[in-house]
């Protein structure tokens, strides 16, 4: 009898291990019969199914992904090429339907990558290459592009009936192709060039129209410092001649002899003069006048013989 229950309990042993399957956290079953799904199984833990080749298991992970795939080329709206190299991130969403559409992660990803290169060119397409760099006070043109980039993403995988939904779709790096770079660096520097040409331009029109009117300030002022110059020095004058008038009134030979004497010191003010004049010239007259010693007492009125 034992003999007999031994081939009795390998075979049920068999059984069991053909008929059970794990699953295990972060992952979903899809149970097949015949290659067709029967049958989805959301908890962890052991479970059990007809043995092969009548039911079969398909784990289905249902964590999110990562796809990175390798940088592409693309045009932007004004025909400038761009290098862009995007990422996006996604999950199973429907088992089944992920099953029936692409079967295995491999698969996803191949329809996903061809979506991304897709989506990536319609979208950069819409956009100028000025409106990508370009900041305004809510986003930035770049993070618009992504937002646009999700958005058309999870349109066409859901049009595709695909099982998948996308988290999220981001552009990590934007640069020119490398044959590309100095044509577009030289393009740069000669706008860069123009830019601060017109700069200049305008600093040079703002400095003439300062400096004319800085000139034209300052001939005012010494105009007017003229004019006033002017009658200052005409008050003055008159001033002065009235003080020589009243000078002369009050004593004419006292004036002329002053004024003699200021003419002789102009006259001899200068080094090395030699002023050659006749016998009777009135300065040498008014010299001859002139007492060669200070008066003393003998000199006064009355004094003397």
């Amino acid at each position: 009898m034992k003999r007999r229950w031994i081939p009795i309990t390998a075979i049920a042993l068999l059984a069991i291990a053909l008929s059970s399957f794990q699953v295990t956290e972060g992952s979903h079953a899809v149970v097949t019969r015949f290659g067709k799904p029967v049958a989805l199984i959301e908890g962890a833990g052991l479970h059990f199914k007809l043995p092969s080749p009548i039911d079969s298991a398909v784990p289905i992970d249902m964590r999110m992904h990562l796809l990175d795939p390798e940088p592409g080329n693309y045009l932007t709206r004004d025909k400038k090429s761009l290098l862009v190299d995007s990422f996006l991130i996604w999950s199973v969403d429907d088992p089944l339907q992920y099953y029936k559409a692409v079967g295995t992660r491999g698969a996803a990803e191949a329809r996903l990558s061809e979506v991304l290169r897709s989506v990536v060119g319609d979208v950069l397409s819409s956009y100028d290459f000025e409106d990508i760099l370009t900041t305004d006070d809510e986003q930035s043109g770049l993070a618009r592009i992504a937002v646009d980039l999700q958005s058309a993403a999870s349109d066409r995988v859901d049009a595709n009936k695909m099982g998948l939904t996308i988290k999220s779709f981001q552009v990590k790096r934007l640069n020119f192709p490398d044959q590309n770079k100095r044509a577009v660096f030289s393009r740069m520097e000669t706008e860069r060039q123009a830019i601060s040409s017109g700069i200049r331009a305008d600093g040079k029109e703002q400095y003439d129209k300062i400096k004319a009117q800085t000139d034209r300030e300052e001939a005012e002022l010494l105009a007017e410092a003229r004019r006033k110059a002017a009658e200052i020095r005409g008050t003055a004058e008159a001033e002065a001649a009235r003080l020589y008038a009243e000078a002369y009134n009050a004593d004419p030979e006292l004036y002329n002899f002053v004024r003699s004497l200021d003419a002789a010191e102009a006259a001899f003010s200068g080094k090395d003069n030699l002023i050659i004049l006749h016998a009777d010239h009135p300065l040498l007259k008014v010299l001859g006048s002139m007492p060669s010693s200070p008066p003393t007492a003998n000199d006064s009125v009355g004094g003397g013989n």
